[in-house]
């Protein structure tokens, strides 16, 4: 909003940021993603976040905030009215949230250290959380008085994976009054009976009539509920006779574990069982036959990656299917068809950094071995060029034309924009890694800084080093250039502030702060006013020209990452808080203008859009947040 003040005061504009898009997905959790029961929207967690995205518009997600800490499980009810999540952690708590108004309803604490696997009742009357191996133990909720009707000593341990199973039948195969879970873990697969009425909740075991020995991880009844299919790390699935709870027959469907199964619905006029299995192998198989105990293949495809979840779609046409390298496909039942959805990081990150001059796209370095080129307009990943299997990227740094990066093995690597081909790669540019590149304005060279404190400048056109600075004592944390590119400025783990004159490869200044190391830097277009934060919990501004700090003002966090608007207005700074703060620092009393919350681990790195209509951040929870910059 604005701030009006007399005549012979100026305007004063104060910022407002606002989270505008999350990119990321919890891909090392299983069963994290789903379509929604009304066909339109999806959900998905991001780090401690839930978002309700539309399949359709990218740009419409709603930020569902209320855990600390990974998300580790998502079960949507069936009538879509609910959802459910589990995190893990000190505060390992379940919520259960209304999903028209996207709002929390209820938050369950019984539970500690994480919770493996939530599920909804058929009738979404009740809710189940299974605890982790720590934990040790299942709660049943009913969802409409949020108020515990069972719980019982976990089994089996762990359980990876639980489902509702309707009601319990009778010899007859009549439904009883007691509800009915499926659960498996290890080398079990357990059948909860819950009486609601007496609160008693009971397992039984499935029975096994062969000789061979399966780990499972996932579950899904048919339609008819009279069969359970188990998926196993062996890649097969066990098919479960619901009458008598035996294990029938197990069927062969590929060769890294089957992760994920759904089933569609069986035909009205003839008894037919058809579902699909997500492995770990990436491929995405068809099943079908007569009877569930006589299925077989039927068509199968391959995506880039293991599968981590699969979804149906209510009218059972296609199925969401996201892999551990990020990527989520749609993809029609029944020709298997694949129509790419989006795309995410699924590794921490690292770094973030917008080209210059380039305020619609950004680059991210991540932990899984990528350097990515994001359009900011769709949010989609226009390129992915890996450093190599045995490295991740720390840093990187680009132009229209071209993008570098420095990685963990030392080696600096260049691309080209337009198609991510790889242009030339140098070895052992520093050893312990690659901490910190910076481009010249000019494009002909590029300073690098290194995990032992050296500072090296090579030539673009020959890739040779045209000088080294070694006073630093630790690890470069930055390093950046002033606009005639003559002039260079880095900070250290070793508590130092300098400035550099390349061409005479020298150092100018020198300054140092009393007790901790300085994590990050930001400097004005004066060239003279620099703002660097680090442990010791302080943002400390420089003059160049003077020895003593200018100002220093205290915080309650280690800041990991600051920024600066291009016309020196604002700062933004985020780190250990998890949460990204600007600063209007247009006079002597810096002041506190907005906070935003999203984040659920430490923000490793902050940008401001040159337009400074935009931040990214980025963070150790595999997110990417995009805020909006108001005022």
């Amino acid at each position: 909003r604005d701030t009006f003040c007399s005549a012979a005061c100026p305007v004063l504009h104060v910022m407002s940021i606002e989270l505008e898009h999350a990119i990321g997905c919890n891909v090392e959790f299983k069963r994290i993603c789903h379509i929604h029961p009304n066909g339109r929207d999806y959900l998905k967690a991001v780090g401690g976040v839930v978002i309700v995205g539309d399949l359709k518009d990218p740009h419409a997600q709603v930020f569902c905030q209320g855990h600390d800490d990974f998300v580790t499980c998502l079960a949507v009810s069936h009538a879509g009215q609910l959802f459910a999540t589990g995190q893990q952690g000190e505060n390992a708590d379940v919520i259960l949230w209304g999903f028209e108004g996207k709002t929390q309803l209820s938050c369950f604490q019984e539970q500690d250290h994480g919770i493996d696997a939530l599920a909804f009742s058929h009738d979404d009357r009740f809710l189940i959380a299974c605890g982790d191996i720590v934990d040790q133990r299942v709660f049943v909720y009913d969802t409409t008085s949020c108020l515990i009707v069972a719980w019982a000593a976990l089994t089996p341990k762990p359980t990876l994976c639980v489902l509702g199973g309707g009601m319990v039948r009778d010899i007859k195969r009549r439904d009883t009054q007691e509800y009915q879970f499926a659960a498996c873990g290890g080398k079990n697969i357990c059948m909860w009976h819950l009486d609601p009425v007496r609160g008693e909740l009971q397992p039984h075991q499935v029975g096994n009539a062969f000789k061979q020995v399966r780990e499972y991880i996932c579950l899904a009844f048919t339609q008819d509920k009279e069969y359970l299919l188990a998926g196993s790390t062996t890649g097969d699935v066990a098919v479960v006779l619901m009458k008598n709870r035996v294990v029938q027959t197990f069927v062969a469907v590929c060769g890294a574990g089957v992760v994920n199964i759904v089933c569609t619905p069986v035909d009205a006029g003839c008894r037919f069982v058809w579902e699909v299995a997500a492995g770990g192998d990436g491929t995405v198989t068809v099943l079908a036959g007569p009877t569930a105990v006589d299925i077989h293949e039927e068509r199968q495809i391959r995506l880039d990656g293991p599968l981590s979840s699969l979804s149906l779609a209510p009218d059972h046409s296609e199925v969401l299917a996201v892999s551990t390298f990020g990527t989520a496909c749609l993809i029609r039942s029944k020709d298997l068809s694949v129509r790419p959805h989006s795309q995410v990081s699924p590794g921490a990150l690292y770094d973030v950094v917008h080209p210059a001059n380039v305020s619609d796209h950004f680059l991210t370095c991540s932990g899984d071995s990528l350097v990515t080129l994001w359009d900011a307009n769709d949010y989609t990943a226009k390129l992915r060029c890996s450093v190599g299997t045995r490295a991740y990227p720390l840093a990187a740094c680009g132009t229209e034309d071209i993008f570098v990066a420095g990685a963990t093995d030392g080696r600096l690597h260049c691309w080209d924009c337009s198609m991510g081909q790889k242009l030339w790669h140098i070895d052992n540019a520093h050893k312990g890694g690659a901490t910190s590149v910076k481009l010249a304005s000019n494009v002909r060279f590029v300073v690098s800084g290194g995990a032992e404190g050296e500072i090296r400048v090579w030539e673009l056109k020959t890739r040779e080093m045209v000088s080294t600075l070694k006073e630093h004592n630790g690890r470069v944390n930055d390093v950046k250039l002033f606009p005639n590119d003559q002039y260079a400025i880095s900070v250290s783990r070793d508590r130092c502030l300098l400035t550099w004159d390349l061409r005479a490869e020298k150092r100018l200044t020198s300054h140092r702060e009393r007790h901790g190391g300085i994590n990050c830097l930001t400097v004005a277009s004066n060239q003279t006013t620099v703002t660097t934060a680090g442990q010791e919990k302080t943002l400390t501004t420089w003059d160049l020209r003077m020895a003593d700090p200018v100002r220093i003002i205290d915080l309650d966090e280690e800041v990991l990452s600051v920024a600066s608007s291009s016309d020196d207005a604002f700062l933004a700074t985020a780190g250990t808080g998890q949460v990204v703060k600007v600063w209007d620092v247009r006079n002597e009393q810096v002041a506190f203008s907005s906070l935003g919350a999203g984040h659920s681990r430490s923000i490793q790195k902050i940008s401001f859009s040159p337009d400074a209509k935009q931040i990214v951040s980025v963070g150790l929870d595999h997110s990417i947040m995009v805020w909006n910059c108001y005022g």
